[in-house]
């Protein structure tokens, strides 16, 4: 899990994990229960029960594939989608599950973005498999633990982990170029990298949204209302100066080291949890793969201040999935 990862949400585009990552070259003999001493129920993408050799675990990281999927390698520093549950070993307290969310978390891999056990494990792994860890303390969260979640500093970790899907700023959408968009921006960039956009001197901002205009047409399925998106953007204002990008790297915080840039699961298409309509609604129906543009007009507080200015986001759609159940 991320070290209770969460990512800071982009001009209302539209949560995440508190997770973790080797190879079991000392895997112990755990019987009944497998390779590593650890036994879970259940298939991939449904939520395991967990159990495990009476005893102390093992001190080492250990991992077990339960089920092997055929889908690409994960690299280092992709962007990865898993559902994951998380228990402690010492008492069986799960603490931390997406699968109770309805809808799997993301998180940078390999790069410090998660524990250690995390990125030493599912790195190389193929999506569609299930990953099986027993992490020891210090490649989890060390000699602080994590009070709010139950761990103490010495305890090693148990995660079942569901890889679903992996993204990256070089992956190229699967998409067909539209020869004339209906906009009077230019947009230009190969379908593998960040896009540019010539915005026409004059150019007012839209009072609402604007109905995105499809770039390149994905060859993926339909985006679903209520989803939540895996995806890349570019923003610029009306001046036409970039402003914001999940390409560029981002510093470090006092949450977590400095990451390079990666696609991000912060896009929302509503409606939201409460009826509210979002700014990238009119992607519904569209298809994953896509490459759109959208117009975002300014942003306003319940009092009709203005929080952001008007803006221009043109948006690679990686992925999309159901978006998580309020808890």
């Amino acid at each position: 899990m991320r070290k209770l990862l969460s990512l800071v949400a982009v001009l209302a585009l539209g949560t995440s994990l508190a997770a973790c990552g080797s190879d079991d070259s000392k895997a112990g003999s755990g019987g009944d229960f497998g390779k590593i001493g650890i036994k879970a129920t259940e298939e991939f993408g449904k939520k395991p029960t967990v159990t495990h050799k009476d005893g102390d675990p093992d001190k080492t990281l250990q991992t077990e594939v339960l089920k092997e999927g055929d889908g690409p390698e994960v690299k280092k520093g992709e962007l990865l989608t898993a559902n994951y549950l998380g228990q402690i070993w010492r008492d069986g307290k799960v603490f931390d599950n997406s699968y109770d969310r309805g809808a799997p978390s993301s998180f940078p891999i390999g790069i410090g973005g998660v524990i250690a056990g995390w990125d030493e494990a599912l790195v190389g792994k193929k999506i569609g498999s299930r990953v099986l860890m027993s992490i020891p303390s210090d490649k989890g969260y060390k000699e602080t633990g994590n009070e709010q979640a139950g761990i103490k500093g010495d305890d090693t970790l148990i995660f079942v982990v569901d890889l679903v899907g992996v993204a990256g700023n070089d992956t190229k959408l699967d998409a067909d170029p539209v020869a004339a968009p209906a906009t009077p921006f230019k947009v230009t960039g190969e379908l593998n990298a960040a896009p540019t956009l010539v915005v026409p001197k004059g150019t007012k901002a839209p009072a609402k949204p604007g109905k995105p205009v499809v770039i390149a047409t994905g060859k993926g399925k339909p985006i679903e209302k209520g989803s939540q998106l895996i995806g890349r953007y570019v923003v610029y204002d009306y001046a036409g100066k970039k402003q914001a990008s999940t390409w560029d790297p981002q510093p470090a915080s006092q949450t977590g080291p400095a990451q390079p840039g990666l696609p991000t699961d912060k896009l929302q298409v509503g409606p939201g949890p409460n009826g509210q309509a979002g700014a990238l609604d009119g992607l519904a129906g569209m298809p994953v793969g896509s490459r759109v543009l959208v117009e975002l007009p300014a942003g306003k507080d319940e009092k009709g201040k203005v929080t952001s200015p008007p803006a221009i986001a043109i948006l690679d759609i990686l992925n999309a999935f159901p978006a998580p159940k309020q808890q």
